[in-house]
């Protein structure tokens, strides 16, 4: 008995082996699969999008100069608060899901921690991170999306991603943040923040839903 129970544990495939299979598989998929490309990327530009009750939104600022990606960029006050508010997009999974939300700021020398639990409660798939750089300190929410919903860039966003260039259905494909000077002290400011996301993701997941 105990010769056969090692002979099955012997044979049975680990979950590390299997995820870095999937992984492998998923990567060479879509460098080998052109994706669908109906239009540019798409954006909400109505005002009742980006209003949001004791926030003042300033213009959209909207970067193309990359072919297949618009970067779109709010900014709003809150008496002291100024926040940050970034949409990227593109029908291109590849251009949203392959530099991870963190990026930007790991790029510029910032070191990352985990949002504190007591003032960024979980919500869903969204992130949320704290980046520090010398005396400075900023929180980061963030959600990738499409079409179907917001299910963040792991196993399950690439996944439907490589389904769409299978079917050759096409899709948008985004990734919002939210970006705010962080001060531990300043518990009503990191709140306003954290509802300022939780109320235009969303939004944005029924723009791109409907």
């Amino acid at each position: 008995m105990i010769q056969q129970l090692t002979l099955v544990q012997a044979t049975r495939p680990r979950p590390a082996l299997i995820l870095i299979a999937l992984f492998a598989g998923a990567t060479w998929l879509l460098a080998n699969i052109s994706v669908p490309v109906e239009s540019g990327p798409r954006w909400p530009a109505e005002g009742d999008v980006y209003a949001v009750d004791g926030w003042t939104v300033g213009p959209a600022s909207v970067d193309t100069s990359r072919p297949g990606l618009a970067m779109i960029t709010h900014l709003y006050t809150r008496d002291r608060t100024r926040a940050t508010v970034v949409i990227t997009t593109s029908p291109n999974a590849k251009a949203i899901f392959r530099a991870g939300a963190a990026v930007p700021f790991l790029g510029n020398g910032y070191q990352i921690e985990p949002a504190p639990a007591d003032l960024v409660k979980e919500a869903g798939s969204r992130e949320a991170f704290v980046a520090r750089r010398g005396t400075e300190a900023w929180l980061q929410l963030s959600i990738y999306g499409e079409r179907r919903g917001q299910f963040g860039s792991g196993v399950t966003g690439w996944a439907l991603s490589i389904l769409d260039a299978q079917l050759g259905r096409p899709n948008d494909y985004y990734l919002a943040r939210v970006v705010v000077p962080f001060d531990e002290r300043d518990r009503a400011a990191t709140q306003a923040s954290v509802a300022l996301a939780d109320t235009l993701f969303p939004r944005l997941a029924g723009y791109y839903g409907g």
